[in-house]
């Protein structure tokens, strides 16, 4: 997906036309990975429940543009995850988490975990949790609880977890496709 047709899909769902609770391009490029990830096929009940609306009140042709859009970036995430390539994310890590793009993108691959939990098994329990760790901690879903809490005082240990989020999806990608031994 070119730079222009991001763009364009940023400034399409950011438009006042649509709902208060649409993804912005970070959220939904988080929950279009996630989507991936997990091997859930992109449907239109992802896509409604992305922009809050079902696609059927919006003009057909704008509908089209949209799902066609979900589908480009979708293959953009798969082929950058299956090349091994460091995934090309929609914002920069920053200890600066709270009401950041970082926090949009990790609330939009965590709408997924949520949904969809038996999808996000793996007989490595341990470790997919481990790799969870930095999108749950940057989505901001946890911060009332007390472990969360302990992880959000420490800057530098932050910092490495959200740097490393790449890498976490690449890993979270081999752990659920690479064969068993």
């Amino acid at each position: 997906m070119s730079t222009y047709d991001l763009d364009a899909l940023a400034d399409w769902l950011e438009s006042d036309n649509r709902s208060e609770d649409c993804f912005d391009i970070h959220g939904l490029h988080g929950y279009l990975t996630a989507l991936h990830l997990c091997g859930e096929p992109l449907s239109d009940e992802w896509l409604n429940a992305a922009i809050d609306q079902p696609l059927t009140d919006l003009p057909e042709a704008e509908a089209a543009v949209f799902a066609q859009s979900c589908v480009e970036l979708s293959q953009t995430i798969a082929e950058e995850l299956y090349s091994d390539d460091t995934i090309s994310l929609t914002f920069e890590p920053s200890v600066d988490w709270q009401e950041s793009d970082m926090q949009a993108w990790c609330q939009g691959f965590m709408e997924v975990v949520f949904e969809l939990p038996e999808q996000w098994q793996h007989p490595n329990e341990e470790q997919l949790a481990l790799l969870l760790l930095p999108i749950e901690t940057a989505s901001g879903f946890f911060e009332e609880e007390a472990d969360f809490q302990k992880l959000y005082q420490q800057p530098k240990l932050l910092q490495q977890m959200f740097s490393d989020i790449p890498e976490v999806l690449t890993d979270i990608y081999l752990l659920f496709n690479a064969p068993s031994k």
